[in-house]
């Protein structure tokens, strides 16, 4: 991968990216749901002698400093959790910004994978299957052109064909690192 960056290819995760998003929000709303109720508690408690916390920030968090009130505390419980939340957002949708790799990558990552000269298929397990999900996988190639449309025919076509056709029959690695970066030499 170091040396192809087209075959730098990774798992998106986007179940368990949704999911997480998702147990986040949950959290987010019941601590939502709890500071209202405090702020709620306070205002209808009327007490003249009691800083009006709803709307003191600092009244209200001097109060925390003394451990007088919890409505501070569950602020910055709010806070620390929304910040994670964004965060988790942001990730996500640059996420799905990252393009995906091409047929041909993934493939080409595949046989080499199984190759006794590649990669001996020191993947065992679930770990193996990892690049079976192409709509789950991500490209790490930050040099993937926009092609057009000759250069889609020939990689996405012609490129197979010959290879199942011919490479096959040759078991040179140089030649058949040269298919794998095919994509990338024509440009």
């Amino acid at each position: 991968m170091a040396h192809h960056g087209e075959v730098a290819i990774f798992r998106r995760f986007d179940k368990l990216n949704l999911k997480s998003l998702l147990y986040m929000q949950a959290e987010l709303i019941h601590l939502e749901a709890e500071l209202h109720q405090m702020e709620l508690d306070e205002k209808s408690a009327a007490n003249p002698s009691k800083p009006a916390y709803p709307f003191s920030v600092y009244d209200l968090r001097e109060a925390a400093c003394s451990g007088k009130v919890t409505q501070w505390n569950k602020y910055q419980e709010v806070q620390s959790k929304l910040q994670a939340y964004n965060g988790a957002v942001i990730q996500y949708l640059a996420l799905r910004k990252v393009v995906k790799p091409d047929a041909n990558s993934v493939e080409c990552l595949r046989e080499w994978l199984d190759r006794p000269e590649g990669g001996d298929f020191f993947l065992k397990g679930r770990e193996a299957d990892v690049w079976e999900n192409v709509e789950d996988l991500v490209s790490l190639d930050c040099q993937q052109p926009s092609k057009d449309a000759l250069t889609r025919l020939i990689n996405e076509k012609f490129v197979p064909w010959y290879h199942r056709r011919w490479v096959h029959r040759f078991k040179c690695a140089l030649f058949s690192d040269f298919v794998c970066s095919f994509d990338q030499q024509t440009h």
